[in-house]
């Protein structure tokens, strides 16, 4: 009980802000300003209570939240700013290829591309080269390629595409905000394709409702933030 002892001279904002910035997860809620200060108050309450030696009321923990929200970082505002101006919409019925990267693979893989029609994208790697495309070319795809150089394959892709302003080039954080986003609600992003101001986060096909639904919520929330600045 020592240890506890250290934090009994704390105030309760103090320790609101040290709990807050011990989760990431809360920490991203309220900058992004989408957090339910009632619910995180009752979380928070019996911590903050052993910390500091005492019964706190929830509304005593709930204004400390409030002062923390308010504090909304000029990084992140600068990211809200760019999502609350983005654009999402959503493709299924996708596949992926991942291919041995080679010589042969790679001019393979260039030619489709530039031969492509409809949705189809590549990402070239370091020893791999993915391929995405509709799940109805996907054998016309696998006829030109050697059987041999395929090492993965997958007909059950969906794509969240999301079209962002030009800021996004100089606004750091942007991509990483969204991915942790959807990491927080447990969705699993399997390939993800930044291109000037279109990002496509590539998930499993019983992902992609969850996932899009998600991600109106990220552009929904962040436009309440700017509306508050």
């Amino acid at each position: 009980m020592w240890i506890l002892g250290l934090y009994r001279d704390w105030s309760v904002s103090k320790a609101v802000r040290y709990l807050i910035g011990l989760e990431k997860g809360y920490k991203s809620a309220l900058d992004g300003g989408y957090a339910n200060l009632s619910a995180l108050a009752k979380l928070l309450k019996p911590t903050v209570d052993a910390l500091i030696g005492r019964d706190v009321k929830y509304s005593t923990i709930v204004t400390s939240l409030k002062r923390l929200r308010a504090r909304v970082p000029v990084r992140r505002l600068a990211i809200a700013q760019v999502i609350a101006r983005s654009k999402l919409e959503a493709k299924t019925g996708l596949a992926k290829l991942t291919l041995k990267r080679n010589r042969a693979s790679l001019g393979i893989a260039r030619d489709l591309a530039v031969r492509a029609r409809g949705f189809f994208q590549l990402l070239d790697g370091i020893t791999s080269i993915t391929l995405i495309c509709s799940r109805e070319r996907l054998e016309e795809v696998k006829k030109e390629l050697p059987r041999q150089l395929i090492v993965g394959e997958s007909e059950s892709i969906a794509a969240l595409i999301i079209v962002s302003p030009a800021t996004i080039e100089k606004t750091h954080g942007v991509i990483s905000h969204i991915l942790e986003w959807l990491a927080y609600r447990e969705i699993n992003v399997e390939e993800v394709i930044s291109c000037y101001k279109d990002t496509i986060i590539l998930v499993a096909t019983e992902d992609g409702g969850k996932a899009f639904d998600a991600l109106n919520e990220l552009i929904s929330s962040c436009k309440r933030v700017v509306s508050k600045t």
